[in-house]
């Protein structure tokens, strides 16, 4: 039968515990869960394959796409198809199990991953990931939607609420819904603090990208102390007002605090990459020479 699916949207990370030295349990290690969506189960292992997908045929949070015995089946399917959640046998023969899920990462940055493994010297490649949780196989239902649900949990409190969209025309959106600016210039100040990633703005920047055609003087230099105060209170009526960091004489974005398409091209993902059809920021003319480096790095 078909597994509902159901969405998580953070970064989360579970699992890792290494059994007695003589166990022959298999231990299933969750690490990098952003989503508990569709997913593919990778072994050569026809028992694992089948001991799985029986134990897990009524945990909800489960869509099972495909089970695959040959892993590049696999790489050509996340190549081309949304997938969420790949589950994988370390002991492959002929193959690296822990390879076999950086490839599928560098196919798509965000899936998720599971590992199957019954020898603990394969585990010692993953323990960089700084595992939180365990759970141990032989397994039943009840202990898969046990860790499922407690994935669900930790990740809505990390999860990050603010969205920030730049290919196209701007917008900021908290828990789904857009900010409705009442000051345009503050919209295009917020945009330009984010296309700096971080870095600071000084005021004399600001009067330089926002107000070209006016002198560098006293007035123009307290209209750029109006617009920081307008934004900050824009943002705090949203429920946004960690995005803003102000000290004295600069300003910059919290990059940790929202998610952004373009720092996510930026970082790889290919599924954002798709996405971007050479459209940025276009109400903003000092966008241009951003717009060139993400040109090239869309026909790289």
């Amino acid at each position: 039968m078909p597994y509902k699916s159901r969405k998580y949207n953070t970064l989360l990370k579970i699992a890792l515990l290494t059994s007695g030295k003589n166990s022959n349990k298999i231990i299933i290690c969750f690490f990098i869960l952003e989503e508990i969506m569709k997913t593919i189960l990778i072994s050569r292992k026809s028992c694992v394959i089948e001991g799985f997908l029986h134990e897990a045929r009524y945990v909800e949070e489960l869509e099972i796409l495909r089970t695959f015995q040959d892993e590049q089946e696999a790489y050509d399917m996340v190549g081309r198809q949304e997938v969420d959640l790949a589950i994988i046998d370390l002991d492959m023969e002929k193959s690296d199990g822990a390879d076999i899920g950086w490839k599928l990462k560098k196919k798509n940055p965000d899936i998720l991953l599971i590992y199957l493994t019954k020898e603990q010297r394969s585990l010692m490649n993953l323990i960089r990931l700084h595992p939180v949780a365990v759970m141990e196989v032989p397994f039943r239902e009840g202990e898969i939607r046990y860790v499922v649900e407690s994935a669900y949990l930790l990740s809505k409190r990390k999860r990050k609420r603010i969205y920030a969209r730049t290919f196209g025309h701007f917008d900021v959106f908290v828990d789904g819904k857009p900010i409705m600016f009442k000051s345009a210039k503050a919209k295009e100040f917020l945009a330009f603090l984010i296309d700096r990633r971080g870095g600071t703005v000084t005021t004399d920047q600001m009067i330089n990208v926002l107000w070209e055609d006016r002198p560098n003087d006293e007035s123009t230099q307290n209209l750029c102390c109006k617009l920081v105060k307008t934004l900050q209170r824009e943002l705090r009526a949203a429920g946004a007002e960690e995005m803003l960091v102000v000290a004295r004489g600069s300003r910059s974005v919290n990059v940790e605090s929202f998610q952004c398409d373009m720092y996510e091209l930026l970082d790889g993902n290919q599924k954002i990459k798709a996405r971007y059809m050479g459209n940025y920021l276009l109400d903003y003319s000092w966008s241009e020479s951003q717009t060139a480096l993400l040109d090239h790095i869309l026909h790289e």
